[in-house]
């Protein structure tokens, strides 16, 4: 079942590899190496040739890329691993080599380039990450179930979230949560930004004591069998002025609108634009300083992108996130996110966490 699985994958890369006008296909990114053949290691060097795929390990990994997929060849290497690269590509006769132009560093090509004199390096883009960006049954009952246990950890946190606890002790017990949810680790580092510091929209948990009266944005997510969870929610202990639930209020509707905007065929920028435009109603536009969203799945920023800087047509399968924020500068930030499966008519959710802000 998964060799037929991977198979499928492989014959994909192989088409692509002819589109691109090459003949040999090399990566270093884990995520391209899990998606295409399941290993699941940090490190590695994936050469796909005519004949198949090569996975070349360091001895740290040979056992388990041959239990995690004994379909592809599996070689360890000593010394350096462009030696096992060079040999594979003069005995497949390779002559044009592609390489994902994001993944490597200029140094990193030009060490290459000398490393591999039989072929000829080409810079390739969305060779695999074209073929990432929609997921298939597999992929999205296990973005489900990231969501599920991301939504299971929260609910557990926010029962113990009390006045006194440093944004670094609600983080920890979120990522506890996390874990004995089910987890294998967080999508990313967990964001608690409380008071003043929830107007910093990546500000990472730090050892603020947590106030009264404080707003706090929660940006978390989760990694379930390689996959990611992304939300964001944003709460209150203690009576609000009308001011802060106006504010809020206002971004509710904004992100309402924005996932009614989510179906396929809808172009991405545009649901961004609605967005903004919904907040430039109230004069809050100035303060939504970051795109509307971008894809979720090996990795927790992937294509497509909802924002001004790119523009692609959503397709059934793709998973987009949509988290509009306001940060006022010194006062406070709120930020409400949602991770969605796009669909022919609209999308679903991966999360069921409310969305209000005062808590009871």
């Amino acid at each position: 079942m998964r060799k037929e699985y991977f198979g499928k994958r492989i014959r994909q890369l192989q088409g692509r590899m002819a589109g691109a006008n090459v003949d040999a296909f090399f990566t270093l990114a884990a995520p391209s190496m899990r998606y295409l053949t399941g290993f699941t290691g940090e490190e590695g060097y994936l050469l796909a040739l005519h004949d198949g795929m090569h996975l070349v390990v360091d001895g740290r990994f040979t056992t388990q890329a041959q239990e995690e997929c004994p379909w592809v060849d599996v070689i360890e290497y000593t010394g350096h691993f462009s030696r096992s690269i060079a040999n594979l590509l003069v005995a497949g006769h390779a002559h044009w080599l592609g390489f994902e132009k994001e993944r490597v560093s200029f140094v990193q090509a030009e060490q290459m380039r000398a490393a591999f004199p039989s072929v000829t390096m080409v810079p390739t883009e969305s060779v695999v990450e074209g073929m990432r960006i929609v997921k298939d049954t597999r992929e999205l009952d296990k973005m489900r179930a990231a969501g599920h246990i991301a939504d299971k950890a929260f609910n557990a946190m926010i029962h113990q979230l009390k006045v006194g606890m440093t944004e670094n002790d609600v983080a920890a017990l979120l990522e506890y949560e996390m874990r004995k949810a089910g987890a294998q680790g967080t999508s990313f580092s967990t964001i608690v930004g409380s008071g003043a510091r929830g107007a910093l929209p990546h500000g990472i948990a730090s050892g603020k004591v947590i106030r009264r009266g404080e707003v706090i944005v929660m940006d978390f997510g989760v990694n379930y069998e390689g996959y990611m969870s992304d939300c964001t929610r944003t709460v209150a202990l203690g009576k609000q002025p009308t001011g802060v639930l106006d504010v809020y209020a206002k971004l509710r509707a904004a992100q309402q609108l924005g996932l009614d905007c989510i179906k396929a065929g809808v172009s991405s920028r545009s649901v961004d634009t609605a967005v903004r435009g919904k907040l430039g109603e109230s004069g809050l536009a100035q303060y939504f300083t970051h795109g509307l969203g971008h894809g979720v799945g090996l990795e927790i920023h992937e294509a497509p992108r909802l924002s001004q800087g790119t523009d692609t047509v959503l397709e059934p399968g793709q998973v987009v996130t949509c988290e509009p924020g306001v940060y006022l500068p010194g006062r406070y930030g709120m930020r409400i996110e949602d991770s969605v499966i796009v669909t022919a008519t609209g999308f679903e959710s991966l999360t069921e966490l409310p969305k209000e802000l005062v808590l009871p």
